[in-house]
């Protein structure tokens, strides 16, 4: 047997081992998250599907009212359900069968009850066969950048990621894990191994597969679709311009496996709407700027963290652009509306749609210091503790590891280096469209990696020493070819936000522009001066101005709405924190909805407030945003910054 296949053959039996491992160590958290009280989240009222699946019926579900067994157990009041309550009357359809986007997902639980029965509390098996694959494909993973014991030693410590184990009993979230890694080991050793016709098919065939089961059990994974098309034309082990004919090939397999295999899935997002486009809207939100690490600027692009508040962004949006007076929410014009207004928004503002890419990847290289706390009381508590004192936050080590792996290829490989790079600012920077934790777990291993692959190339550099000095011509060489490459990527990075930035600057002077300098209509708010506009004419957008010379310190403009019971209270407090260094008005730019009821400002001192308006005709104006704009707006910065990296002195330096 040769030297390659015995050590195909170890890494299976490993593989084996850890799969069934983790798969038990899985099963038995989640046993014990219920156990403790724990209530899993994955928009369990949506699973009829499933139970019919279990049941025989097909991918179907009530046509009508629900029979109450059915209801309590989708409601969760109930534990368990038993097909026998189906009565022989009920009737089952796919009309309004709206979760045809997880058809997958749907099916696999369905398919999961079939076998164990139908119960919310016995579906630990189906969580540690996740967590089993998760951490198997963690190992091949690692073992594309690291010998074998340093790769079992990276997936142990994913095993006990807090991160992930937090959202293992969020089935819907969690399920993304094991489809994002066998993306990323699909695409690794594609760039990795010797480009033979064979090799790009089959592993664009499967990366086609991979990806259209998983966009059956989360749409988001569509972020994931440019990834093999730049992989295959930009970053395999051959020159750029050859073999254009395989690579070509490559992609076309590709696309062609997706649509087959995501084909059920697709349909039903293209029909029927899958709400893709508000979700990232939703990311943009001001609540996010803070686990962004993100200074906002003068103005934001929302602030609640809302599907109403989004909806009615954009049904005013497509009101004002498309003549639309009706918009049915998450229907397919929903969902083109909605991706037309992030268009307008990514056109405008470039420079902070980088500059929150780049938060993210900081941030992402900053997981395994963030998650440092046992995941669930009576977890092993003494294990968890032993482990904080290892992570516990310091000053971005995560980023510096990543850099320094990133170096160490470099003096190897310029292309590998430069597809690490890619690899990290897509993977990392595209969470930022939506970045809760519950998004992007799973890409811990980023960091651990180049924690193994450094240690590894020191030890085998180390180890080399004793059998012959060092080349210190090729030493030199190769870390002069890795200091160049890591100035050209530093300098790439910083010359893209800066032009964006550029560009930004003159798009938001002339948005601001637009409403400084439209036609005002005065409001009188105590006869509710807007109760005559129609629904569909909302959003409006208000103008407070003010004199902050007159107005005590931090005075604050409160905009205030009717509370709702599922959008709660959208009321927004804007605090006037800085004095401007020069005089004039100050105005306060906010998008009024349909549930708007006053402003309220908390100094009442004569000459501090000069008037409330709205804009006479805003109907050609893409983008209603909130906005400060004090007398001295020209000498602010007007996109988004890094707090923590461009505050400082070096930061300004660089990067203002």
């Amino acid at each position: 047997m040769s030297l390659r296949a015995r050590g195909a053959i170890t890494d299976a039996v490993i593989a084996v081992v850890i799969f069934i491992g983790s798969a038990v160590w899985g099963t038995t958290y989640f046993n014990r998250f219920i156990a403790n009280g724990g209530q899993p989240e994955f928009y369990q009222n949506y699973f009829e599907p499933a139970v019919m699946v279990a049941c025989g019926k097909g991918f179907v579900i009530t046509q009508g009212r629900q029979i109450q067994p059915l209801e309590d157990f989708l409601q969760r009041r109930r534990d368990d359900f038993q097909c026998s309550d189906l009565t022989p009357d009920i009737q089952l359809g796919t009309r309004n069968l709206y979760q045809g986007a997880w058809i997958y997902l749907q099916q696999t639980v369905g398919w999961f009850w079939w076998i164990n029965g139908i119960s919310w509390s016995r579906m630990g098996p189906l969580f540690g066969l996740l967590f089993g694959i998760s951490t198997t494909l963690a190992y091949g993973i690692f073992r594309l950048g690291m010998g074998r014991i340093l790769a079992v030693a990276m997936s142990s410590i994913l095993v006990v990621a807090a991160a992930a184990l937090m959202n293992l009993p969020n089935l819907r979230d969690y399920a993304k894990a094991p489809f994002t890694l066998a993306l990323v080991f699909i695409v690794g050793l594609v760039v990795t191994r010797r480009v033979t016709t064979r090799s790009v098919l089959a592993l664009s065939a499967a990366f086609g597969i991979v990806l259209g089961i998983g966009y059956g059990f989360r749409t988001d994974f569509l972020a994931s679709l440019p990834v093999w098309p730049i992989v295959i034309f930009a970053f395999l082990d051959d020159k750029l311009w050859s073999r254009l004919w395989l690579k070509a090939g490559g992609v076309a397999l590709f696309l062609a496996m997706f649509l087959v295999v995501s084909w059920p899935a697709l349909n039903t997002v293209y029909k029927e709407g899958g709400c893709q486009w508000h979700v990232t809207l939703l990311g943009l939100q001001s609540p996010f700027d803070e686990p962004l690490r993100i200074a906002p600027a003068p103005y934001d692009f929302g602030y609640a963290y809302s599907d109403g508040y989004i909806a009615w962004t954009v049904e005013g949006y497509a009101h004002r652009m498309a003549g639309l007076e009706r918009l049915p929410f998450c229907s397919h014009e929903y969902d083109v509306q909605s991706g037309a207004y992030l268009k307008s928004i990514a056109a405008s503002f470039p420079g902070d749609m980088i500059t929150r890419a780049f938060a993210s990847v900081i941030q992402i290289t900053e997981l395994p210091f963030l998650w440092w706390a046992a995941p669930i009381p009576n977890w092993l508590p003494d294990f968890y503790e032993w482990r904080a004192s290892w992570l516990r936050p310091t000053t971005h080590r995560g980023v510096f590891v990543v850099a320094l792996a990133i170096l160490i290829a470099a003096t190897a490989s310029i292309r590998l280096s430069a597809f690490l790079v890619f690899f990290l600012a897509y993977f990392g920077g595209y969470p930022m469209l939506q970045f809760q934790t519950r998004h992007h777990f799973h890409l811990e291993f980023i960091t651990w990696w180049a924690v193994g692959f450094v240690l590894h190339h020191l030890i085998r550099e180390a180890w080399g020493l004793r059998y012959s000095r060092p080349d210190w011509t090729m030493v030199a060489r190769r870390g002069r070819q890795s200091l160049l490459f890591g100035a050209a990527t530093l300098a790439l990075a910083l010359a893209s936000v800066g032009a964006a930035r550029w560009y930004q600057h003159r798009q938001v002077t002339a948005l601001i522009d637009s409403y400084v300098g439209a036609e005002k209509v005065p409001l009188n708010l105590a006869d509710n001066s807007l109760a005559s506009l129609r629904p569909f004419e909302f959003p409006q957008l208000l103008q407070v101005d003010l004199d902050q010379s007159v107005c005590a310190p931090n005075t604050s403009v409160t905009f205030r709405y009717n509370t709702t019971p599922i959008d709660g209270d959208l009321s927004r407090t804007i605090t006037l924190d800085r004095v401007p260094a020069s005089a004039g008005l100050t105005r306060v730019f906010h998008p009024a909805f349909k549930l708007f009821r006053t402003v309220e400002v908390s100094d009442a001192t004569p000459g501090c407030v000069k008037g409330v308006y709205r804009l006479a005709s805003p109907a050609n104006m893409p983008m209603l945003l909130s906005a400060t704009v004090p007398p001295d707006w020209s000498e602010r910065p007007r996109h988004q910054r890094l707090r923590d990296w461009e505050l400082g002195a070096l930061g300004r330096m660089l990067l203002r």
